[in-house]
């Protein structure tokens, strides 16, 4: 059961050194809690910091999975329109998650938190991505695009690609400091789907102070 006073007592040593460097004692002190009640609920600081991973990443795959659902309410064949305008509902639930636990998961994901979350994370926002590029893109034969624009790349490399960058505009989000709105984030993974770095890169004014919650103003669809 997540004791909430010593899940703080844990972030907040998170920020000033390492996990490896922290003990139960100093846990127990941080959260002013007895050392009854850490051990009536965690065996040890691993078992607390599975429990508080463990939140994170149940959240996410529900949230995840919800979302897949909006991709069903589209045709056959989705264009990039189609493709940009479905962002918002098919990743709804998600943003939201990662806004909930955007200031735990910025702390353990620093360098003094756990490297293996982020393994984690990748793993299943990797295979909720492939199934997503499945549902949108059709890589097969039947896809009208197929015979007349042959990818140079193969498939693996492909989903790669895609779920890659997917994922990491999450992670950057959750990590950086600069507080863009989850609209705004929304939007730019949908860009992330329907254009390629070279055409985002010369879409964008670097010359312009970009105010963070409106990145359409930067881009045309």
């Amino acid at each position: 059961m997540l004791d909430i006073r010593i899940q703080n007592g844990l972030l907040e040593l998170l920020k000033q050194k390492p996990l490896n460097d922290i003990t139960t004692k100093d846990i127990i002190e941080s959260a002013e809690a007895s050392r009854k009640t850490f051990y009536t609920n965690y065996k040890d600081k691993r078992d607390l910091l599975m429990e508080i991973e463990g939140a994170i990443i149940t959240d996410l795959q529900e949230a995840l999975k919800e979302d897949r659902k909006c991709l069903t309410q589209h045709s056959s064949f989705p264009d990039k329109e189609e493709i940009f305008r479905l962002s918002q509902g098919s990743f709804a639930h998600t943003v939201q998650v990662c806004s909930d636990y955007r200031e735990v998961s910025r702390i353990l994901l620093s360098p003094n938190g756990d490297i293996n979350l982020l393994t984690r994370i990748k793993r299943i926002t990797y295979s909720e991505f492939m199934h997503r590029g499945k549902l949108l893109f059709y890589f097969n034969s039947q896809h009208p695009s197929t015979n007349v624009h042959p990818s140079p790349i193969p498939v693996d490399y492909l989903f790669e690609i895609y779920t890659g960058t997917l994922t990491n505009i999450i992670v950057h989000w959750v990590r950086s400091d600069n507080r863009i709105s989850t609209s705004a984030l929304r939007e730019i993974m949908g860009y992330a789907q329907t254009h390629s770095p070279v055409e985002l890169i010369y879409l964008t004014n670097f010359d312009e102070q970009a105010d963070p919650n409106q990145p359409s103003h930067h881009f045309n669809s």
